[in-house]
């Protein structure tokens, strides 16, 4: 395993010497990572790699078998690929994003839907479509929704998991932007992102520091103005021939 040192310092998430197994099956292998306040990470990998049991321990969805996992952060919201799964049949778009709103009791309301409609404004989706059901929105749109209603929340971290898988790449290069302009540096403050994905070359459009994961295992972390050098692991510079 190779694995470039990180600064040391103050750090937000913790993971020392984690594993997780299901059955015999290793799905992490002895994870050490510290990931500092307001950093901006990709995580990339192929498909079973295990990044997104990571971002599950990371969490809380479930539990390391070993090792242990520390936070000092306060707020960690995801936003899942699958947007259709994220919001209830039942309810309008409205409902539903006012929902996530009271979720943030201590937060001035009116606030949250004023950076609602600047959301919605900056993702081209028209106030028309908050009375709409998620059946009757197409899958980019929904998930544009998926994205404003964890951003408007301004969590300390928003881990991303494949979010812009079901948009075009011109949405997706909107997306991008408004992460940057709109959330990392969120009302003159910076906040942390963490975003997974399979392809490399996406996520050295924002992030600054990439960790490689290969069978569980990390193999490679670095910050990305290194991603080039002689020294990456032979799996990252697979990843950078392939796209």
């Amino acid at each position: 395993m190779r694995v470039a040192s990180w600064k040391r310092g103050k750090y937000m998430i913790r993971l020392n010497h984690l594993n997780y197994r299901i059955k015999q099956e290793h799905i992490l292998k002895n994870i050490t990572l510290d990931i500092k306040p307001n950093e901006v990470i990709g995580v990339v990998g192929e498909s079973g790699s295990g990044k997104t049991t990571l971002m599950q321990i990371i969490l809380g969805l479930i539990q390391p078998t070993s090792g242990t996992y520390t936070s000092h952060q306060h707020h960690i919201l995801p936003i899942f690929q699958h947007a259709y799964d994220s919001f209830n049949p039942k309810f309008r778009m409205r409902q539903s994003m006012a929902e996530a709103i009271k979720y943030q009791n201590q937060t001035d309301e009116s606030q949250m839907f004023e950076r609602l409609s600047k959301l919605m404004e900056r993702m081209q989706l028209d106030d028309q479509m908050l009375n709409k059901y998620p059946e009757e929105l197409s899958g980019g749109q929904l998930q544009r929704f998926n994205t404003i209603r964890t951003m408007m929340l301004a969590p300390d971290i928003i881990i991303g998991d494949e979010m812009t898988a079901s948009l075009d790449v011109i949405a997706e290069q909107r997306m991008l932007q408004i992460l940057k302009e709109d959330y990392v540096k969120v009302n003159n403050s910076r906040k942390g992102l963490i975003l997974i994905s399979h392809d490399i070359t996406f996520l050295n459009q924002i992030v600054e520091r990439l960790i490689v994961m290969k069978q569980g295992e990390i193999v490679d972390d670095f910050h990305v103005q290194n991603l080039f050098d002689q020294q990456r692991h032979v799996y990252t510079q697979e990843l950078l021939s392939i796209y």
